[in-house]
């Protein structure tokens, strides 16, 4: 049985501290962010939040602050990689989409060959 492809969304360089709450204790992470999509980003940070739990992540930049849901997809060493689920607020996803198409227009994006079938 052929599942079909996921969507992928580029993803962008952004290095900026983020603030990161875990769902279940509320604490109150720094971490850095290395990169961020429409589905989701990676943060480098030395907290071992384990794989499936569900987050709090605000991004502020000069112009924009935007307040997200996630849930941890993968852990590592240096971070984890968060999968975007829902803005705290409609104006918070769409001031992610607004995010993205400002760093379309700034950054090459990170994504797989052109030349991929994917």
């Amino acid at each position: 049985m052929n599942t079909p492809p996921k969507a992928v969304h580029p993803r962008f360089a952004l290095a900026t501290t983020v603030v990161l709450r875990e769902a279940t204790s509320d604490a109150v992470i720094l971490a850095k962010l290395k990169n961020i999509s429409l589905s989701g980003c990676y943060v480098e940070t030395p907290r071992q939040i384990p794989e499936k739990a569900r987050v709090r992540i605000l991004v502020q930049t000069a112009d924009l602050r935007v307040d997200l849901w996630g849930v941890v997809q993968r852990r590592d060493e240096a971070g984890l990689g968060i999968a975007f689920t829902n803005g705290a607020t409609v104006e918070d996803w769409k001031g992610l989409e607004l995010l993205i198409n400002e760093l379309h227009g700034k950054i090459p994006a990170k994504s797989a060959s052109a030349s991929s079938s994917r």
